[in-house]
């Protein structure tokens, strides 16, 4: 199955995957890739790391993120 991507750099500041206080966040997020239905995301930052996290509900998993003020 092929990975759906989304493109949130001109739309997300930040991204955090929460773990029942356990906080994983990445800050300036580019794009974002999942399988439906999978159990994880990738995220590629702005310095191009791949981060691997849970997908929300996975494991406790909470998402949470900061949107973008858009002029």
């Amino acid at each position: 199955m092929t990975l759906q991507s989304i493109d949130v750099a001109g739309i997300e500041e930040w991204r955090e995957y929460d773990f029942g206080g356990r906080v994983y966040r990445i800050d300036a997020p580019k794009i974002v890739q999942f399988r439906p239905g999978g159990e994880t995301h990738r995220v590629t930052d702005s310095a191009d790391i791949v981060h691997c996290v849970p997908a929300p509900g996975m494991h406790g998993c909470v998402l949470r993120w900061k949107g973008k003020v858009i002029a």
